[in-house]
């Protein structure tokens, strides 16, 4: 038997699931993210190392539901919606109140079990050093390109190609970033 695992600053009475890995230096802001958690996977969630899961954040994956998040990323209060993978690449920051669902519309984790409602095998892949804004959409199987950028409110139902800056309902591309960008944060420490 495994022992239970609980976050030490948790407010939030029940412990972390078994199949979910946080990475060293990384923080995570409560158990309660997983409570409409249902995950079988071997890992179900991985965050990767000195990354951030803040307040508000919520894992409501199916049963086999996947989410790799990167390596010094920044999750504040996104909501992930899936019964598929969802990968998300390092140096990636996703603000206030994002959903990221591989379905356009609402549907309950456990959706197998409504007869005639099964899911395809699909991913949703959210490249390096990305930036989404707060109350972005990012529906179905997608993928948005290393350096991109989605503005505030943008609902994405389409690929978003590298270095790119896409906005609006549905999301179009509004401008091309330098090429000469680098996927690395212009940070010295």
């Amino acid at each position: 038997m495994i022992t239970p695992r609980y976050l030490p600053h948790d407010w939030f009475p029940l412990p972390l699931p078994e199949n979910v890995q946080i990475g060293t230096r990384s923080w995570l802001d409560t158990s309660f993210c997983f409570l409409h958690y249902r995950s079988t996977r071997p890992c179900g969630v991985r965050i990767g190392r000195d990354t951030g899961i803040y307040s508000g954040s919520s894992f409501e994956l199916g049963v086999n539901g996947e989410i790799e998040v990167g390596d010094f990323c920044t999750v504040v209060g996104a909501t992930f919606a899936t019964d598929n993978r969802v990968e998300i690449g390092d140096y990636t920051f996703i603000s206030y109140e994002v959903f990221i669902a591989d379905h356009p519309f609402p549907v309950p984790p456990d959706l197998d079990r409504i007869p005639g409602f099964a899911s395809k095998p699909s991913t949703i892949h959210i490249g390096r050093n990305v930036w989404i804004g707060a109350r972005a959409t990012i529906c179905g199987e997608v993928r948005i390109g290393d350096a991109s950028i989605v503005g505030a409110g943008a609902v994405v139902f389409e690929d978003v190609p590298p270095q790119t800056v896409v906005a609006g309902n549905p999301a179009r591309v509004v401008r091309h970033l330098q090429p000469g960008l680098t996927n690395q944060p212009d940070i010295c420490f």
